[in-house]
Parts: structure tokens; sequence; C-alpha cells
């Protein structure tokens, strides 16, 4: 599963599409009552919605975008003539925050906070691991998961497994799951459980 986009609310939608250009966000459709924009990185898009009533500003979702330079991103916004709400600040969380308002009152974040983002010390998962993890696959739909740091794994597999067919990695966890998920679905419900448990203990292959 992959986060598509998020939808803000909007009163304006030429006013708001403007102010989405200006933070660096680009157009790629329009409508009457609806925008949608590309993000510089990443896969995820943004969009707009044109809404009758009143858009809330307190207890609402907040929009957070992370910059590479957030001291950059909030002075050529000021120079624009976009207010700031709260200036640049490290958080003791370890987030280095800006925040301030769309023009129809939308709360947005900028931030930095690289790796920080997804593998606090507080995370109360494991971390995903180092990326030693290959997916050997065999003949008569037979799988194997195996740790292997070999610079050409696939000659150990071959040497290993009598009936080897080829070999995808390396991967850490997370990304095995999505890849399972994305090619094999049913595996991946099957045995998803499994290759999570796999990944954290001292065992070097789990076949299935």
């Amino acid at each position: 599963m992959r986060l598509n986009q998020i939808t803000a609310a909007c009163k304006d939608l030429a006013q708001s599409i403007a102010f989405y250009q200006l933070l660096g966000l680009r157009l790629i459709v329009r409508s009457e009552t609806y925008a949608r924009f590309e993000l510089p990185a990443g896969e995820a898009t943004f969009s707009l919605h044109v809404v009758d009533g009143d858009i809330p500003r307190e207890n609402a979702p907040q929009l957070y975008f992370e910059c590479d330079n957030v001291d950059f991103a909030v002075q050529r916004l000021k120079v624009a003539g976009v207010a700031i709400e709260r200036e640049p600040v490290m958080q003791s969380w370890e987030w280095y925050e800006a925040w301030l308002r769309d023009p129809d009152g939308n709360q947005l974040c900028l931030f930095k906070a690289d790796e920080i983002r997804r593998y606090p010390p507080w995370r109360i998962d494991a971390p995903p691991g180092a990326e030693n993890l290959h997916m050997v696959i065999r003949g008569q739909s037979q799988w194997a998961i195996v740790k292997c740091d070999d610079a050409e794994p696939w000659r150990t597999f071959q040497a290993r497994y009598d009936d080897f067919k080829s070999s995808l990695g390396p991967f850490e966890v997370f990304a095995l799951l999505a890849m399972l998920e994305r090619e094999w679905p049913e595996a991946f419900l099957e045995h998803q459980q499994k290759i999570r448990a796999f990944a954290e203990d001292e065992a070097r292959e789990l076949l299935f």
C-alpha cells in the first residue's frame, strides 16, 4: 500500500493554486472545482477541492512538506508576501520546523527531519535491518528468503539450490514486503508475518 494523495479544502481555487505553485508544486489537473499537483520529489500528489461552508482552522488535518532547506523556503515565501506563523525552530523530537497557512487557513508545516522522520530512537517497532535479504525463486513454485552479503549472491544460491532459477535482491525487510505485495499479493498475505520474524531472528534461510 502507498499513500497516493492528500486533498485539502479551499474556497478560491485560483488563489490556492497560485499559493501551492509558489510553494513548488506542479499543477497537473485542473477543473472548475478541483486541482491536483505533483510534488518535486517522490510519487505522492496533493489536491484541492472547492467546498461550501467554513473550512476549520483548528482541530483540522495538518499538511507536512519536507524541504531540503527550510530556512531558504521560508525566506522565499516571505519575499513573496506569505506570512509565517512560526519561524523555523529545532523541536525536541529533532524535526526542524516552520509553520504557516495557505489562503484558506489550512495549516502547513515545512520541515526537515532526514532519517529521524522514519526511524526515531523511540520508534515502537524494530528498524528495517540490513539490506541483505534475497528472494530465491526455485522450481515448482518454491521460494526461499535468504540472508546473504556475498558480492555475487546468485553464485551462492546456484550452488546451494539444485532447482535455482533466479534471485531478487538485496532488500531490507520493508522493501521486500512491498515487492511481494505488489508482485505476489497472495504470497504476501500468507507469509508476511513469517518474513518479518525471520528478518529479526538469527536464522539465515526461510523456505516456503
